[in-house]
């Protein structure tokens, strides 16, 4: 009997201490799991804030550029670049909605970390009762398959919270890369804009350029016109002082040869009269054949009548005199005739220099007139297509503004359907309702947050008709748009189990642990698990034969 005794209170003692080893390797093992998820929370939430803040400055950035490229956008876009905008500002809301998104799975991790503390608390609460209210058997195996059921769901949850961790990180490394994406986009527009802004400047400097050499081009063509018109009237002025000297020139000339010709029939009245005479003398010479002498001196006094007859004079010295002038005129009206036939060819020389000169004048006038016609028509096809490109972007404005107009609308009718809190609206924009350029985002972001709270409500109500728990990370789907088939399969990792050969928490685990680290850690807990459950069957397998031994004993 005393036998008996001793071997049930060893048995008894034995099962206490592997209850308390166990409970206590349990805590431990829970306790150190709480300082990695309070590291990992900690490292998560200091990531979290700093790429939140990242986002935040990069948004109030980007927002900024594109409130500046918005009202820039006037200039001249083609469709292309528009739709681009479209995309990166789609993205960029959608970025946006996954920030919220990132920061309410924030808070919410942090809700489900507060409270795991307060259940690890609680338990420790229990286990500490427990362990005075124990007092049988029966009731430590209760107690045992209940703890180890905790512990599973314990280690569920914190299989639940790595994976949504991972999924985390790998939503960050997802919205940096956008990001980059979006920078390089708008950089790449940025460029395009320069481009398109000097190209815009090269074309207004040339279309001046154009119009400064059609004004010199107009203003050589009046002054060209203008000195055209002052040699035609110089022309017309010569050609009628010529015609007048040429006039006056046939008149003298008329009138020497008329003198000409008085003077030759006189000098041929002479002869005759000098033949007469001379017929008459000779028959006087004849009839009479008086002395040579007189006969001489006769016939010298009848020409010496003669030519006082002829001549109107008195005496033969007057009568010389008047015929030595008269020759002298003669002579001087021929060299008057001569100098004005020189002077006549002369004129028609210069007349005809002067023709050709306007000949000439008027062909580079002309040739002129042509280039500067057509510079001119150049300039004003250039100028037309210009005006077309002008009417083009005018009309595209005009069908953006359209397109714009109906989005706002749109965007009025969609706020007031989904019944949005106006009266934060009126408190922001000063009492006014209307869609406008300015307040289209606060629009769309009260839109947005009353988009999110249904989902989340249609969420919740869904879970609820189903019977099952409330998941955010489906919750966090539907914000996104996405569906549970396209979701990834989280990663189940299964803690590591406390054990005699479990290692130290290591200063890697207070830190966020990239794929291949996380993958060499599961092995190793994985391992060391597999060594902490063959010990445990051991003790196990050891208490059972202990516990047959003595109900051997007692029989």
């Amino acid at each position: 009997m005393p036998y008996f005794k001793s071997a049930s209170s060893l048995r008894s003692d034995s099962t206490d201490m592997d209850l308390e080893g166990l409970a206590e390797g349990e805590l431990a093992k829970l306790q150190r799991q709480f300082r990695l998820l309070e590291g990992n929370r900690h490292a998560y939430a200091l990531e979290s804030r700093e790429i939140i803040r990242r986002q935040m400055a990069e948004v109030k950035r980007l927002e900024k550029e594109n409130e500046d490229l918005l009202r820039r956008q006037a200039v001249a876009e083609a469709r292309s670049n528009m739709k681009q905008e479209k995309v990166k500002s789609d993205t960029l809301r959608s970025l946006l909605g996954q920030r919220d998104e990132v920061e309410q799975q924030i808070i919410q991790e942090k809700k489900r970390i507060a409270q795991l503390d307060k259940e690890i608390q609680s338990w420790q609460k229990q286990l500490a009762e427990r362990k005075q209210m124990a007092g049988s058997e029966t009731l430590i195996q209760e107690q045992k398959a209940h703890l180890q059921k905790r512990i599973e769901t314990v280690e569920n949850q914190l299989d639940k919270a790595s994976s949504e961790f991972s999924s985390q990180l790998v939503l960050n490394s997802q919205l940096r890369e956008d990001l980059e994406i979006l920078r390089v986009g708008h950089d790449r527009f940025e460029l395009l804009y320069k481009q398109l802004e000097m190209e815009l400047l090269n074309t207004r400097k040339a279309i001046g350029a154009i119009i400064s050499t059609s004004s010199a081009a107009y203003d050589a063509r009046d002054e060209a016109q203008a000195r055209l018109s002052q040699l035609q009237e110089k022309a017309a002025k010569d050609r009628r002082q010529h015609e007048t000297e040429v006039k006056e020139l046939d008149r003298i000339l008329d009138n020497d040869r008329r003198m000409s010709e008085f003077i030759a029939i006189k000098l041929q009245e002479r002869v005759l009269t000098e033949e007469a005479l001379r017929a008459k003398k000779k028959k006087d010479e004849e009839r009479k054949r008086k002395d040579p002498e007189e006969e001489l001196f006769e016939s010298y006094n009848v020409a010496m009548d003669k030519i006082l007859e002829i001549t109107d004079s008195a005496h033969l010295n007057v009568a010389l005199n008047k015929y030595i002038k008269g020759e002298e005129d003669n002579f001087a009206q021929f060299n008057y005739v001569n100098e004005q036939n020189n002077q006549k060819e002369q004129l028609w020389e210069h007349i005809s220099e002067l023709c050709r000169e306007i000949e000439e004048v008027r062909k580079q006038e002309n040739q002129k007139e042509m280039e500067q016609l057509s510079r001119l028509q150049e300039a004003e096809a250039q100028q037309e297509e210009i005006v077309k490109q002008g009417n083009q972007t005018a009309l595209k404005l005009k069908a953006i503004q359209k397109i714009w107009d109906q989005f706002k609308n749109a965007i009025e009718s969609l706020f007031w359907k989904l019944q949005c809190d106006h009266s934060a609206l009126e408190n922001m924009l000063g009492g006014t309702t209307t869609a406008r350029d300015e307040n289209v985002a606060i629009y769309l972001g009260l839109i947005e947050q009353k988009a999110n709270d249904l989902l989340t409500m249609y969420s919740f109500s869904l879970a609820e008709e189903q019977d099952r728990p409330y998941d955010t990370v489906e919750t966090a789907q539907l914000l996104l748009g996405q569906t549970p088939e396209t979701r990834p399969q989280p990663i189940h990792l299964r803690p590591p189990t406390a054990g005699p050969g479990h290692e130290p928490i290591a200063e890697e685990d207070q830190r966020p642990l990239t794929h291949e680290e996380l993958k060499e850690k599961v092995l190793k807990d994985v391992l060391s698990k597999a060594g902490a459950l063959s010990l445990k069957k051991h003790l196990h397998s050891e208490a059972a034969t202990i516990h047959s031994g003595s109900a051997a004993s007692k029989k």
